[in-house]
């Protein structure tokens, strides 16, 4: 029988270059930089990127799935569940995780997926999920008569430590359901637009638009910024390179900016003018970048 004639191109590019059983080697990129996408495969292997083996088929010849055991997957891939239960066999504590292996920096441990603790009655009294191959983790408390009490989002930023910031909304509730506070968090873990905390009846008893007011305090400073008068000279002294050196380019500004930035932040200097020269360090980066672009044009 002949083969379909539309099925000979897939069948041609299945085997190509596999029936001497010989690899091509790649032809490094131009940028000599890997990229998941754009690179080929024998350099992500080369670069072990890919450490598992591609499974080449010859579907002409017949395949049986079941029969397929050439594509296994990893330990450390495997899930795991801990299960505890109280004295009158109801659930009390459920917990589904993953193994992560030691690393060349980073020690072994057991990176939680779900977490769920319930009372000796067998309600759920807190929740926690934290999906693999997504950074957010969600935790939410539940009263007794199954209503919920309070949720509250994570930014992980190591899932080996679990550093975190708060995230997203954080909601508390009465037990009755009503609110009882709404906070939300920007990207930064900061506090952000309207937060309200409630009474029980659903009267507000407090309010603050952080946007608003951090808005206010921004164009403040960028007024103040605007205000500073520097020549590149003196801009460059300020951020502490040596007297009559300008800088060569955004590098060796922004290098010398972090410096001066570091012990001006508000939880390692009780200054209270610290912000002031916050201003002044910020004014003077900003007039040697322009400083530098001119010199750029110019050239």
């Amino acid at each position: 029988a002949v083969p379909n004639s539309s099925f000979l191109p897939f069948q041609r590019n299945m085997v190509k270059g596999y029936n001497d059983g010989k690899e091509q080697l790649a032809v490094p990129g131009a940028n000599g930089l890997l990229d998941l996408h754009k690179s080929s495969r024998e350099e992500l292997q080369l670069a072990r990127i890919y450490t598992r083996h591609r499974t080449d088929v010859m579907l002409s010849q017949g395949y049986n799935s079941e029969e397929d055991d050439s594509d296994g997957d990893e330990a450390d891939g495997r899930l795991y569940t801990e299960r505890q239960y109280h004295d009158n066999g109801n659930p009390k504590y459920f917990r589904t995780f993953q193994r992560l292996p030691a690393t060349h920096t980073q020690r072994s441990c057991e990176r939680v997926i779900e977490e769920k603790h319930f009372d000796v009655g067998g309600v759920c009294r807190l929740d926690v999920h934290f999906a693999l191959g997504q950074p957010f983790l969600s935790r939410k408390h539940f009263y007794e008569n199954q209503r919920l009490k309070s949720e509250k989002l994570f930014f992980v930023e190591d899932e080996r430590t679990m550093q975190a910031r708060k995230a997203g909304h954080w909601r508390e509730y009465f037990e009755g359901g009503q609110i009882k506070s709404e906070i939300q968090y920007d990207e930064h873990g900061m506090r952000s637009g309207f937060c309200k905390r409630y009474s029980e009846d659903g009267a507000q008893q407090w309010v603050k638009d952080y946007t608003k007011e951090y808005g206010e305090r921004i164009a403040e400073f960028n007024a103040k910024r605007g205000k500073l008068s520097l020549n590149a000279e003196e801009a460059a002294a300020m951020l502490g390179f040596p007297e009559g050196y300008v800088p060569k380019d955004r590098r060796e500004v922004d290098s010398l900016y972090r410096k001066k930035c570091a012990p001006l932040h508000p939880d390692k200097s009780p200054d209270p003018d610290a912000h002031e020269r916050f201003l002044e360090v910020s004014r003077a980066r900003e007039v040697l970048l322009k400083w530098l672009e001119s010199v750029k044009n110019v050239g």
